[in-house]
């Protein structure tokens, strides 16, 4: 009994002792992303009293309180730091370690996060597919017309810029010119789109871009018909042949753009261009298309129907400023 009395006391006291000299603190390490890095070394500076972060960057060590009170954390292919502790150090401690191939004067203004940067210039080039359907158009102007205005796509150039995240960018695009001969007569349709897009960067990493974008559009259709024959009679002519038809829709479109990163100089710093795809939902602003012809402006109760769908690609070059 005594044996184990005096065991007990020498336990008593030795767990005193270490409770006296030692300190138990945590922590965790990133990077200046402020994703955890994996196995950094965290050692008590001049001592051999070290602990290894975790695969979440998290790390415990028991420190001596009779030696210095300070961190030396360090880990393959970052820039060490050295960290002083005292009562008012708050925990668990956050340790940010930066890349050895970063410049520190250049790391808090151009590396840290790219929502810092203000202004990004985004020139665009996409390339744009609708759906539409002129059928109750069919008994006016004639099948042979409205065939050929059920399916179009446009390109065109877009300018725009981002600004902390949000996107802003005015386009104009020009549909593919049909022309189609109808016996002596010509069809020929001439399709423009303007174009305001607003967007806001959900997801912008180093190397994927998610973008919500809203997209209002003006579309042009021009249908003309002309006289294929050298000689044909006035009143024919003017009967049938004279046709110059302006169809004007504005629309309004909700979709999402997703845009994957080349960098040119293979560095997050350099300017980069991308390679993108749309897709969204889009609506008609005004039921039935605005019409003119030579000045003329014409009513109508017809209406372009309007697929709900809208699919397209684009290449983007992003400038960023120096």
């Amino acid at each position: 009994m005594q044996r184990h009395l005096a065991l007990f006391c020498i336990f008593s006291f030795a767990v005193i002792q270490i409770s006296a000299q030692g300190r138990q603190i945590n922590g965790i390490v990133t990077d200046q992303r402020g994703v955890p890095i994996v196995g950094p070394t965290v050692c008590q500076t001049n001592t051999r009293n070290c602990a290894t972060a975790d695969k979440d960057g998290v790390f415990s060590l028991v420190i001596d309180q009779e030696k210095e009170m300070k961190l030396h954390v360090e880990c393959l292919g970052f820039k060490p730091v050295e960290i002083n502790l005292n009562e008012s150090t708050a925990y668990p401690l956050k340790v940010t370690l930066t890349p050895m191939y970063l410049d520190e004067d250049l790391y808090p203004d151009k590396y840290q996060s790219q929502d810092r940067q203000l202004f990004e210039l985004r020139p665009r080039i996409p390339l744009s597919l609708y759906f539409v359907d002129f059928d109750d158009f069919a008994s006016l102007i004639g099948s042979y017309n409205t065939d050929l205005m059920n399916f179009f796509a446009v390109a065109g150039p877009e300018i725009g810029g981002s600004f902390s995240r949000f996107y802003t960018g005015i386009g104009f695009g020009w549909g593919y010119d049909y022309n189609k001969d109808n016996d002596s007569l010509i069809v020929a349709m001439r399709i423009k789109v303007y174009s305001l897009n607003l967007g806001y960067d959900l997801i912008s990493s180093t190397g994927l871009r998610l973008t919500p974008m809203l997209s209002f559009r003006w579309m042009r259709f021009r249908l003309l018909n002309y006289a294929n024959d050298k000689k044909i009679p006035l009143t024919q002519y003017l009967d049938q042949r004279d046709l110059d038809l302006r169809f004007n829709q504005t629309t309004l479109s909700a979709g999402l753009n997703v845009d994957y990163k080349f960098y040119f100089d293979n560095t997050p710093e350099s300017n980069y261009w991308t390679l993108g795809l749309y897709g969204g939902y889009i609506f008609k602003l005004t039921r039935s298309p605005w019409l003119y012809s030579r000045g003329n402006y014409l009513t109508t109760d017809r209406e372009i129907d309007l697929k709900h769908f809208t699919f397209g690609i684009d290449v983007s070059f992003y400038i960023k400023p120096k």
